[in-house]
């Protein structure tokens, strides 16, 4: 550690700091260890260096088991619930030097893509009060835009890690499927699932990875191969979005980035496919206590406990429509080093709304939040491929997330892209009561 760098204790004090200031307005925490994170950055401080995340504040959502501190899966029904063991994922960051802050609000269950808790009041968007801030992983985003968290532990289904980090205007990463285990993770929907971190940087969100798996081999010395996503992936996206996705491929082509149009055919069953399967795979993991306690389900979850079974042969579309969007994912990623779309199509919508009206190949269309804000990133869940949300723009004051995905076991090359697409990029302001420092 360099004289001009913080000690683990002044930084750990700085970020303590800022929770105080914002939680009042954010609610980006279920809870917060003040006492632990102390005498945790206390003890980095008289011994030598730990590793990768040498004092560096961070949180864990509140999906994922801590020992000793309660984890309450975002649910009444684990309001008490104190795992005895850290999960694999959390020891790892221990054991890389970080300094644990608390856990981060989620969605319900992380069933959700806005966490807006019934039960511990809804966490809102750091660039405005009263809207969203994404979810399931919103908790950690709104910290980590906001400044009150220097990076993040979360997980990611449908998009959990990204769609907020896209809302909140932060980084979120999401491995390939199996890098990080899952074990000490509520399931969700166990095909889907994938650990992932949020940071305000994409060096930062590297560095937590550093400390979560093994090195993959780097990507080329080249500029990367974007393909550019049409079709089903720009057939819906706000006009403000549309716009910040023009400007971010116009900077890339003005620096000798290669883009070349990847027009996939647009699937309407998706991301419909997606999210029925995770009706399928979380309703049968929650049944016996939802038809137990039904009263301890906040409203939206309980209603899809009660949806119906699909018949057989509409989970057999269903199915088919994922593989097909899967292969053509792949196909083109035999001829690109990383696939580009937005993130998510709109920007954060307010708390409580449950429809949006944005145009579609059609015209304008009502659509349900939840089909909107994981549109674009499941498609990368059930592929099992790695994909990164990176700030871009404002959008009418509120961020806009570039998404680039890449192909299985090129983590690190999809994180070179990103990190240009980064350098290239003008930062995007620090929110209202954020404690947030520019990034250089």
């Amino acid at each position: 550690m360099s004289a001009s760098e913080p000690s683990p204790v002044e930084l750990t004090e700085r970020v303590l700091a800022a929770i105080e200031a914002t939680e009042p307005h954010l609610n980006a925490y279920a809870l917060v260890t003040a006492g632990r994170a102390r005498a945790r950055a206390a003890e980095l401080e008289s011994g030598p260096a730990r590793g990768p995340l040498h004092g560096l504040p961070i949180g864990i959502k509140d999906l994922i088991d801590t020992a000793g501190v309660r984890t309450a899966y975002g649910s009444p029904r684990f309001a008490d619930h104190v795992p005895q063991r850290d999960a694999s994922a959390v020891r790892a960051l221990r054991e890389a030097g970080a300094v644990i802050l608390g856990k981060h609000a989620t969605h319900e269950l992380a069933w959700g893509g806005r966490t807006d808790s019934a039960f511990f009041g809804p966490t809102h968007n750091p660039y405005r009060h009263g809207h969203v801030p994404g979810g399931s992983s919103g908790g950690s985003a709104a910290s980590v835009a906001a400044g009150s968290s220097l990076g993040a532990l979360g997980s990611d289904t449908a998009g959990s890690v990204r769609i907020p980090a896209a809302l909140s205007g932060c980084v979120g990463f999401k491995p390939a499927r199996g890098r990080v285990p899952l074990d000490g993770v509520l399931p969700l929907a166990p095909s889907l699932d994938h650990l992932g971190v949020l940071a305000p940087t994409v060096d930062g969100a590297a560095r937590l990875m550093s400390a979560l798996a093994a090195p993959l081999a780097p990507g080329p010395s080249r500029p990367p191969r974007v393909g550019w996503l049409g079709g089903y992936f720009d057939a819906v996206l706000e006009p403000g979005v549309r716009a910040a996705l023009a400007a971010a491929r116009a900077r890339l082509e003005e620096h000798g980035v290669p883009v070349e149009d990847v027009a996939v055919p647009d699937e309407p069953l998706m991301p419909g496919a997606v999210l029925a399967r995770i009706v399928r795979e979380a309703g049968a993991f929650h049944r016996r206590a939802f038809e137990r306690e039904p009263g301890l389900f906040g409203a939206d979850v309980a209603e899809l406990m009660r949806m119906p079974p699909p018949a057989p042969e509409e989970t057999g579309r269903q199915e088919e429509a994922i593989r097909r969007m899967t292969a053509r994912l792949e196909r083109a990623l035999d001829s690109c080093d990383v696939l580009v779309s937005a993130t998510v199509p709109i920007t954060a919508p307010p708390i409580g709304a449950m429809t949006a009206v944005v145009a579609g190949p059609a015209g304008p269309v009502e659509w349900p939040i939840e089909l909107l804000l994981t549109r674009l990133t499941s498609p990368f869940n059930a592929a099992g491929l790695p994909a990164v949300s990176v700030p871009v723009a404002l959008a009418g004051g509120l961020p806009v997330g570039l998404q680039l995905a890449g192909a299985a076991g090129r983590d690190d090359l999809v994180l070179d892209a990103a990190r240009l697409v980064e350098r290239l990029t003008p930062p995007l302001p620090a929110p209202p009561h954020s404690h947030r420092r520019e990034r250089p």
